[in-house]
């Protein structure tokens, strides 16, 4: 990743994390983004969330970002100073729960090697 693309990522994660805090609807909800990847040319970045709280499901999560999307992109195009303002795709970060699982997966495996010892 450039420096401007590694620049315009951090822009649009401040600002976003800006939105959320003042989205109603998002009201209550422990929101991380994890993650903005920027394309090369800047006109596309994916923005990686994690919910701590299973409050809502992903769908629901991802529906309600959608929504507020072009917004949030006319916000973020003021703030930057480029010519483009990237296309934002929110995506949920699984890596957490991955990383839950594969520790649980260790847990386990320990476990039973200690059980036939």
């Amino acid at each position: 990743m450039t420096t401007r693309a590694i620049r315009v990522s951090e822009v649009i994660r401040r600002e976003l994390s800006w939105c959320f805090q003042r989205e109603v609807e998002l009201e209550g909800l422990v929101l991380t983004i994890s993650a903005v990847e920027t394309s090369a040319d800047l006109k596309e970045a994916s923005i990686f969330v994690s919910l701590f709280d299973a409050s809502i499901p992903d769908e629901n999560l991802l529906m309600i970002l959608n929504r507020h999307r072009n917004e949030w992109q006319k916000w973020i195009g003021k703030r930057l100073q480029s010519k483009f303002t990237p296309r934002l795709t929110f995506k949920i970060d699984n890596s957490l729960d991955r990383g839950d699982r594969v520790l649980r997966i260790i847990e386990e495996l320990d476990k039973e090697t200690n059980t036939d010892s």
